[in-house]
C-alpha cells in the first residue's frame, strides 16, 4: 500500500492510500479537486480516501473515503471500470450526505425558530 499526504492550502488534510495501484499526479489533483468542491457544504477537518484496483473482480476500480468533520463523520464507497468514474461517484455520494445534513439542520433552525415565534405571538393576543 503506497500512501501520500497532500494539504489543500488552507483546507482539510488529504490522506490518500493506494492499493494495487502506482500514485500518479492525476489523480492527487482529481481527489483535491473534489474535495475542494466539498468544503462549502462542511468544515472538512481530514479525508482519508483509498483508491483501490482490483484486478480480479468487475468493476475492477474501488475508492473509499471518510471525512472528518464535527460531528459525525461522512463515509462513502464507489466502484466504477474506471477509476475517474468511481471517483465521480464517491463525491456525488458524499455531497448528497453533506448537502443532506446540512439541509436537516437548516430545517431544525427554521422550525425552531418558526415555534418560538408563534409561541410569542399567541402569548400576545389576548
Amino acid at each position: 500500500m503506497k500512501r501520500n499526504n497532500l494539504n489543500i492550502e488552507n483546507g482539510p488534510k488529504i490522506d490518500l492510500l493506494y492499493r494495487g495501484l502506482d500514485p500518479r499526479a492525476v489523480w492527487q489533483s482529481l481527489v483535491e479537486n473534489h474535495v475542494r468542491k466539498l468544503r462549502h457544504l462542511a468544515s472538512i477537518i481530514s479525508a482519508r480516501i483509498v483508491l483501490e484496483r482490483q484486478r480480479h473482480s468487475k468493476p475492477e476500480f474501488r475508492v473509499s473515503a471518510v471525512l472528518e468533520v464535527p460531528g459525525p463523520d461522512f463515509h462513502a464507497e464507489a466502484k466504477d471500470y474506471t477509476l475517474r468514474a468511481a471517483l465521480g461517484k464517491l463525491a456525488e455520494n458524499l455531497r448528497r450526505q453533506m448537502q443532506s445534513r446540512r439541509n436537516r439542520q437548516l430545517d431544525r433552525r427554521k422550525g425552531k425558530a418558526g415555534r418560538t415565534f408563534l409561541k410569542h405571538l399567541s402569548l400576545a393576543v389576548p
